[in-house]
């Protein structure tokens, strides 16, 4: 048991340390060498759990998407707009905050070896998107395609903005100007033809 405990952790360390290099180097920039050295271990420590770069980097990409799934199952259904305008500041969160995901992000930007992270939130923006409420007026408001697709480029965005070096409370006020904008303020209509809407951002007071 003690054996098991002491190689689960150093598992652990060697994929915090890999997601580490990924997230700064890329795949190709990134060796095993390089990531035994940062964690401290010898490489014989390291090629008894991952066999091959690829290996390593299908277990951070598995992290990465654990880490996102168990994160956004708690997104739930609110009457409104409001689950799938989280979502987005979810995933630009754990971008800003978990190495992890965003060196996943990376290596399947990357096309590095194959990876579910995109799947798994676009799984469940897809369901959130099916559960929200049409709009009551047919021409205020996007349709349910056409916040899928935007929940997505501002996802995109999100992540491209933190890789350039933005801070993760920048980009956070970004994407809620962004929401409001698109879900107060615009509409197919024209703000001025459309009902008096409340922020999606906030909850009534």
């Amino acid at each position: 048991m003690v054996k098991q405990v002491r190689a689960e952790r150093t598992r652990q360390a060697l994929i915090a340390a890999a997601a580490l290099e990924f997230d700064r180097h890329g795949y190709a920039g990134t060796s095993l060498s390089a990531v035994h050295r940062a964690c401290g271990m010898t490489m014989g420590a390291l090629t008894f759990h991952f066999r091959a770069k690829a290996d390593l980097a299908s277990a951070v990409c598995q992290e990465a998407e654990a880490i996102t799934r168990g994160a956004l199952t708690r997104l739930g259904p609110m009457g409104t707009l409001l689950p799938v305008v989280e979502f987005t500041l979810v995933v630009a969160r754990l971008l800003d905050e978990e190495v992890t995901v965003r060196a996943a992000a990376r290596l399947t930007q990357e096309r590095a070896i194959p990876s579910r992270w995109h799947t798994v939130w676009r799984a469940v923006l897809r369901d959130l998107v099916a559960r929200a409420p049409e709009p009551s007026d047919p021409g205020c408001g996007p349709r349910p395609e056409e916040l899928e697709l935007l929940a997505v480029y501002l996802t995109a965005g999100a992540e491209a903005a933190l890789r350039e070096g933005r801070t993760g409370k920048e980009v956070l006020a970004q994407l809620e100007r962004l929401w409001a904008l698109v879900l107060v303020t615009g509409s197919r209509l024209g703000a001025d033809e459309c009902p008096a809407v409340t922020s999606p951002l906030r909850e009534p007071s």
